[in-house]
């Protein structure tokens, strides 16, 4: 699987392309604020065929423009159901005043656990996460040991809890079942900041 992070907009949110080599299928991780052109260019240039968007969860820094991406391109969006209310209202959910509009995000597919996403030959499955978000979710390529946690886990940090529909005890839990379960080279692209490996998070992350 060939992957290309990109970061945009204001919260310096990270996003990725994932493509299948052989067949040229992908899928877009996030689409931020700024997102949808770079990505859109990207694709473009690499010739290849966007299948879906998959958003890890519904904040507004990770799916703004997730619906003019999906124009652009013809391609579903799909979230957890759990996280759709908040796509459908973003204005309503956002928890300070943006200097921008944000648009409806339409969801074509629910993803819930143990899904699995195909783009080619390539395959992700859906873990669900709550705790950052109530649908929060972590895609795990199982073939290529990457894991793209959006925002519940970060290098030596985890996602926040004190918004709505956040709660610290379900995120941990989340991280323990679904994330610490993997092998230590599994590496974790995440919904900020720098990449860093299960093994490193569970001897150097605090919160565990």
């Amino acid at each position: 699987m060939e992957i290309i992070p990109v970061e945009a907009g204001p919260l310096a949110t990270m996003c990725y392309v994932a493509t299948d080599p052989v067949t040229g299928k992908s899928i877009v991780i996030d689409v931020p604020p700024e997102g949808a052109e770079i990505l859109f260019s990207l694709i473009r240039q690499n010739k290849s065929e966007l299948s879906g968007i998959i958003l890890t969860h519904s904040h507004w820094d990770h799916s703004a423009e997730a619906g003019k991406l999906s124009e652009m391109t013809g391609a579903p969006v799909a979230s957890h159901p759990a996280d759709e209310y908040r796509l459908k209202n973003p204005s309503e959910h956002s928890i300070f005043h943006l200097p921008f509009k944000l648009e409806p995000v339409a969801v074509s597919k629910y993803l819930i656990h143990k899904d699995v996403i195909s783009f080619g030959k390539e395959k992700l499955e859906i873990r669900h996460t709550p705790g950052h978000t109530e649908g929060s979710i972590c895609l795990v390529s199982h073939t290529d040991k990457v894991v793209f946690s959006g925002d519940t886990l970060f290098k030596e940090s985890i996602g926040r809890f004190d918004l709505p529909g956040g709660n610290q005890e379900s995120l941990i839990d989340s991280i323990k079942q679904q994330l610490l379960s993997l092998s230590d080279n599994f590496k974790v692209l995440c919904g900020h900041g720098e990449s860093t490996t299960i093994g490193y998070e569970r001897l150097n992350n605090p919160f565990f």
